[in-house]
């Protein structure tokens, strides 16, 4: 979490000392995942949701600096077997910034693209249970990723963003039964958004 604000706060710094506007905004996410957190053994291609914050730094002639924070979360509870029974969860909090370009000359206001990269934390748990046995696991890990994606304003203040991320936490340590293991999660994923700016 320490690292997470420090990266916060000196992408807030570096972007407002060049903009010519500021506006602040909120998004709500639906995401899929696909690598091994969309496999089988995790969220078998069930669809994770996800809140931010974000900054817009209009830096003038359609660029901006946009620092955002996200948390999202999925979640899977499936059956095995008759007998046995597994539920799975991933919950990952990241800070990041991208870079818009607006095609149109004008941030906040038509199509655009963008790209960025930032900080996050993974925390990721799965148990089994049969009848009243149950064992967990969890373990969590911090990655950097990277993002691309379009969006479009349909008004300065509504629009929507597609991107995708590349997210792997390697060297997950995880616990199960006090025995502890390492693995990695290839976490890569298509993101829809709605932003609302104000």
């Amino acid at each position: 979490m320490k690292h997470l604000t420090t990266f916060a706060l000196a992408l807030l710094a570096v972007s407002a000392l060049s903009a010519e506007d500021v506006r602040f905004g909120a998004q709500a996410t639906i995401t899929k995942p696909s690598g091994d957190l969309g496999g089988k053994d995790w969220m078998d291609s069930k669809l994770g949701y996800g809140v931010g914050v974000h900054t817009l730094f209009d830096l003038g002639g359609g660029a901006a600096i946009v620092p955002r924070i996200d948390y999202t979360v999925y979640k899977n509870d499936q059956s095995i077997n008759a007998l046995i029974n597994q539920d799975a969860k991933a919950r990952i909090l990241s800070a990041g910034a991208d870079f818009h370009f607006y095609v149109g000359g004008n941030a906040s206001q038509g199509f655009y693209l963008l790209g960025g990269l930032g900080y996050a934390r993974g925390q990721f748990d799965s148990s089994y249970s049969a009848g009243s046995i149950q064992l967990s696991a969890e373990g969590s890990k911090d990655a950097v990723y990277f993002q691309g994606g379009v969006g479009l304003n349909f008004t300065p203040n509504i629009g929507v963003e597609c991107r995708y991320q590349s997210l792997k936490f390697s060297d997950v340590e995880t616990s199960f039964m006090g025995i502890k293991g390492r693995q990695s999660i290839d976490c890569p994923s298509l993101q829809a958004s709605l932003v609302l700016r104000f």
